[in-house]
């Protein structure tokens, strides 16, 4: 029996900057995409009933947050993560997550000074930093077997005497770990000892694979913590731009609050909020059925790799949709992969350098999507290969 997520659905001349951009991106139109981190799944449809009826509305002004706007992120929070927040913690930022820390990089450092960020991560945490006027930290996450661990002891031999902020990704984005208690714990005592603020984005807290729980930082590194969270990734709603900060700490809130008024970022798009509410009160169970496809392509892939491409592996994921793919066995520079890649194969990924220079070697590739179009993109791996 076909699941929902089996659906084809054409994205193509949509504006879709997965799906129309790749002779800019990759130099062929033509081309089966697997990087940006978008499903090729539909949005759930409670989702997209919320949005027909509030544009019934002819009015679309400025909104306010009501109840049950606070209500839907305080529930979502609690049964999904196990961490009850106090409503005056919650901050939101209606562009993006990364809007919101370049706030908080502005509220706490200033030019010049250092911020430290475990890597690999997502690139635009690296680039907000470098783009704001401050001094990249990169502390490199021990790997072994495409593993990475978080190690605080590492960490703290790289910070500087100005270093008053760590970014952290988790679950970490490319590589999908979900770090334990004691990894998060451990950090939690370093920057305590070391007057260190931690930024956690955990836009992909929702996407853990069956087996493994997510840990929100925010409950157990204390006050000098903002936890940046979204539904984005987890409704697929990347075009209903919204993100909620949790900052503990009453003074970083309120200075947080002035950047907000300072730049006029206190209104949530219309659609933005009621997708949110949606998302939260009515997708749990779409969420549900999510993961278990989720993992069950996750281990196709590995599968596939495993019998049919010499020199290239996947490794475990324990969350997101996104696959770290160990190409270092090859032997080739990462110029050469990719132009086999698009050359022979037909399939765009996302260069692991895109993530630190600790990704090279590595590729990032794109599994929310249909299992029989996951199947052409590792067929064009195999066969950039053969």
């Amino acid at each position: 029996m076909n699941s929902e997520f089996d659906r084809r659905i054409d994205r193509r001349g949509t504006a879709s900057y997965k799906w129309d951009d790749n002779a800019r991106l990759f130099g062929r139109a033509e081309l089966l995409p697997f990087w940006v981190a978008d499903m090729d799944f539909a949005t759930p449809a409670p989702i997209l009933e919320a949005i027909r009826q509030r544009s019934s509305h002819p009015v679309l002004g400025y909104g306010i947050r009501f109840d049950e706007y606070y209500e839907a992120i305080e529930d979502w929070l609690r049964e999904r993560h196990h961490w009850t927040v106090p409503r005056e913690w919650f901050k939101f930022c209606p562009p993006s997550s990364i809007v919101g820390i370049q706030g908080i990089i502005s509220t706490l450092t200033n030019a010049g000074e250092s911020i430290a960020v475990p890597t690999p991560t997502y690139g635009p945490l690296m680039n907000v930093v470098t783009m704001s006027g401050r001094r990249l930290i990169r502390c490199p996450m021990p790997e072994t077997g495409g593993r990475y661990e978080l190690d605080p002891g590492v960490i703290e031999t790289r910070l500087e005497d100005d270093t008053r902020l760590l970014i952290l990704c988790s679950p970490n984005n490319p590589t999908g770990r979900v770090f334990t208690r004691g990894e998060l714990e451990a950090l939690a005592a370093l920057a305590r000892r070391r007057d260190l603020t931690v930024i956690s984005d955990e836009v992909h807290a929702d996407l853990v694979m069956p087996g493994h729980r997510h840990l929100p930082y925010g409950s157990v590194g204390g006050e000098r913590t903002v936890t940046v969270m979204s539904p984005n990734k987890t409704f697929n709603t990347a075009g209903l731009p919204q993100a909620t900060l949790v900052i503990p700490d009453p003074e970083l809130r309120e200075k947080f609050q002035s950047f907000l008024d300072r730049v006029q970022l206190n209104h949530d798009s219309t659609f933005g909020a009621v997708g949110m509410i949606a998302g939260y009160t009515q997708c749990a169970a779409w969420l549900d059925r999510l993961i278990p496809y989720l993992a069950a392509n996750h281990q196709y892939a590995a599968e596939y790799l495993d019998a049919n491409v010499n020199g290239v592996r996947k490794t475990v994921a324990e969350a997101t949709y996104l696959a770290w793919l160990d190409f270092r066995e090859t032997g080739m520079d990462e110029g050469d992969i990719m132009a086999r890649l698009v050359e022979r194969g037909g399939v765009g990924l996302y260069a692991g350098t895109d993530f630190g220079p600790e990704g090279r070697g590595f590729f990032r590739m794109t599994l929310g999507c249909p299992r029989a179009q996951l199947a052409r993109g590792l067929e064009g791996i195999a066969r950039a290969f053969s």
